[in-house]
């Protein structure tokens, strides 16, 4: 194993398991305590660290020395007045020490690769990029890390749980993990524990609103309507992602008439590949002027309770239910 590690990327997650790795494999367990120092760039030079690489262990064995935020690799600007002294690096790396192994964790999407450091590290050092995972690896990641749990995960389950946490794979994997305590090992996760168990945003929720009382889940959608007033939500603020949400139905049927692909779609509304498909799905089932005549009842209820004509939840409930018989009595043919 090389003797000097550079660490870099947006994926922070990534960053932590692959700092963690390399200590595993350097250091015995029982010795880590003692055998693992940490450097922020931006409080301490890096020749500090350097000088610490060249310090006999207490415990006479290899020891790691890990150089937080390594800025001066990138093009970051900043206002710390640390003096880092990069031919002491340059110099380190044709003769690192025998019994030290230096991270230098570089939480940034790029390096500045005209910088000479950075080409002498990418030659003589190892280097690991932690890219944030999209897509299909993301999917990929959150099935694998269901079955390290000892459970599975249904495709509806993975796409939901991402929608609702997207690629922040802290959450993810805790969100896993918590999940999996709920049922017992080889069982799978399906949809209904993500949306039992799984914290979610306001936005989220509306998505999900919309999704019951259009799939005549009304009894569900109700619930979750008054457990968004329970937890303090504004009335406003519903109406209001509720249109956007409603708006971006729209857009997707309009966009769809012009024929565009899946691909050209999201990138013009900005919405991931895996929210995508969940809302054409909600699209096909409203004809363009249901989604029109949605949204003018949804700005007249904005108005309205702006101006202090209704009561702000009565009105909302009431309109919700409007929407619903709006859609099932002209929509059916849709569904």
């Amino acid at each position: 194993m090389k003797k000097v590690h550079v660490l870099f990327g947006p994926e922070l997650y990534l960053l932590e398991k692959k700092k963690q790795e390399i200590i595993n494999n350097t250091i015995p367990r029982e010795e880590r305590d003692l055998s693992v120092s940490i450097h922020d760039a931006r409080e301490t030079s890096i020749q500090e660290a350097l000088d610490d690489c060249q310090t006999i262990s207490f415990l006479g064995g290899n020891r790691v020395v890990i150089v937080k935020d390594a800025y001066f690799l990138t093009t970051e600007k900043t206002r710390e007045k640390v003096d880092h002294n990069l031919e002491s690096l340059l110099s380190y790396m044709e003769k690192p020490s025998e019994d030290a192994v230096l991270v230098i964790m570089v939480p940034y999407e790029k390096l500045d690769n005209r910088k000479k450091v950075v080409i002498t590290l990418k030659k003589l050092a190892s280097v690991y990029e932690a890219k944030l995972l999209k897509g299909g690896q993301l999917f990929d990641w959150v099935y694998k890390r269901t079955m390290e749990q000892g459970v599975s995960m249904s495709t509806e389950g993975i796409n939901l749980l991402i929608s609702y946490l997207g690629s922040n794979l802290y959450q993810l994997e805790n969100e896993i993990i918590k999940m999996a305590l709920h049922i017992s090992p080889g069982n799978e996760l399906e949809v209904k524990h993500v949306e039992k168990l799984v914290s979610r945003t306001m936005e989220q929720d509306i998505f999900k609103l919309i999704n019951d009382f259009v799939s005549k889940r009304s009894e569900e959608s109700f619930l979750l309507l008054e457990d968004m007033f329970r937890q303090g939500e504004d009335s406003i603020k519903i109406i209001n992602l509720i249109a956007r949400q409603f708006r971006i139905l729209f857009q997707l049927q309009e966009l769809k008439k012009k024929g565009l692909s899946s691909g050209q779609i999201a990138s013009k509304i900005k919405l991931p590949r895996f929210l995508l498909n969940m809302n054409m799905n909600l699209s096909s089932r409203y004809t363009a002027k249901e989604l029109l005549e949605i949204l003018s009842q949804l700005a007249d209820l904005d108005h309205q309770m702006k101006t202090g004509q209704v009561r702000m939840e009565l009105a909302l409930e009431t309109s919700i239910a409007k929407i619903a018989n709006t859609h099932f009595s002209v929509g059916d043919k849709f569904s």
